[in-house]
This record gives structure tokens, sequence and C-alpha cells, in this order.
């Protein structure tokens, strides 16, 4: 009984390790992004940042499978759609979260390197004003 309790433990936090990062007090759950072949110039990441005692700000992001990434937001302007950046980051309220999905806050992926297909996992590192970096894998899934 002992035995399958502490393998039963030791699933768990694996399996959490799997979908969840983090460093100082700051959580990263599910980082994902969508499929998009190379005739698709950019892509994006999405996750759930969950913060931690004190407020932070997720303030750059970098992976080697795009030429340039920025920190974007999704806006409605007079009835139309529209992205730009997010000018100071992205705020995490403390013990609060940050969610950057499809249609709001997200990592926007310029001049991609590579395709992305279901299944890739992309490294991330993620830049906060106060925490330490943080490299998460992104996994590509069909969008």
């Amino acid at each position: 009984m002992r035995r399958t309790l502490t393998l039963i433990v030791l699933v768990t936090a694996l399996a959490a390790g799997a979908c969840s990062s983090t460093g100082d007090g700051i959580v990263v759950e599910d980082p994902w992004g969508r499929t998009s072949p190379m005739v698709t110039a950019n892509g994006a990441f999405y996750m759930v940042l969950i913060g931690g005692e004190g407020a932070d700000r997720l303030v750059a992001a970098d992976t080697n499978a795009c030429g340039t990434v920025e920190l974007h937001q999704t806006i409605m302007n007079d009835g139309v759609m529209t992205m730009q950046p997010a000018e100071g980051g992205i705020e995490i309220p403390a013990e609060g979260e940050a969610v950057l999905e499809p249609g709001g806050y997200h990592v926007m992926c310029i001049d991609k390197t590579q395709e992305f297909e279901v299944g890739d996992v992309i490294p991330l590192t993620l830049t906060f004003d106060q925490a330490d970096p943080q490299t998460v894998d992104v996994e590509i899934r069909e969008g």
C-alpha cells in the first residue's frame, strides 16, 4: 500500500511538472501554440501566468524559433479587432493570474524560423520585471 501511494504521489508530481513551471513565485501553466506552416510568417504562444506574493510583470520573451518575439494584445477598436504591442509588458497580479489566450494577450512570434507542427516543443524564455527568467516548453497543438 505504501509503495502504491508513493508511486501515485510521484506520478502526480511528474505530471504537474510537465504542464507547468515555477520560479520566484511565478507559475507558468499550460504553455502552447497553434500549428502554423512556413508560408505563414508569424505565430503566437499562449499560457497562464500565476503570480506569487507580490505583483510582477512579463516584460519580454525569446526563442530561436522566431526572428522577433513581442508581447502583444488584441483589442477592439471601433468594432474592428486589432493587435498591438503590450506596452510595458503584461501585469501579473499578486496571487492572481494573467491569461494569455487567443483574442487577448499573447506572445507574438514574428518571422518564424521553423514550421509549427502538432507535437513540436519550442523552448521559450520568459523575462519578468522582478522574478528570474524562466524557460518553458511550448507545445504546438492543433489550432
